[in-house]
């Protein structure tokens, strides 16, 4: 009987955004354990058909709302780069991690995987340090 090929397929963590997520599953993965049910049940006694199709209902809800999610943080990234060129030309106050303040016009921005940056002048600051924010 090939049930560990199936347990294996469950206790294997799928990676999500680069962090690993214990309890996600793959639809390759979901696929598995529904074949191994459908190959490993009792022919006297076989899967009702309406508890298929609610397996085959919640795992299609969970590809489009994967669609969903991935579509949402495209938005998001979108709508943070907007925000960002809208700062170019502003006015703005950071805190120093020296506990000092800077004070300048945005001259560019840096819009990296990790977190938003601002130049102002020679200086690269967090957007996160930023204070306020004043008109041009």
């Amino acid at each position: 009987m090939q049930v560990n090929s199936v347990s294996s397929a469950v206790n294997t963590p799928a990676k999500a955004g680069g962090t690993v997520a214990a309890n996600a599953m793959d639809s390759a993965q979901f696929m598995q354990i529904l074949m191994a049910q459908l190959t490993h049940q009792n022919p006297l006694e076989p899967m009702d058909n309406n508890e298929m199709m609610s397996q085959f209902s919640q795992l299609n809800s969970l590809q489009e709302l994967r669609d969903i999610h991935t579509a949402m943080d495209k938005v998001s990234v979108s709508n943070q780069t907007a925000y960002l060129a809208s700062l170019i030309g502003k006015t703005v106050k950071v805190s120093r991690p020296d506990g000092k303040f800077l004070e300048g016009v945005v001259d560019g921005v840096l819009a990296g995987k990790d977190t938003p940056q601002l130049r102002i002048g020679t200086e690269i600051v967090d957007l996160s340090d930023v204070l306020e924010i004043k008109g041009e």
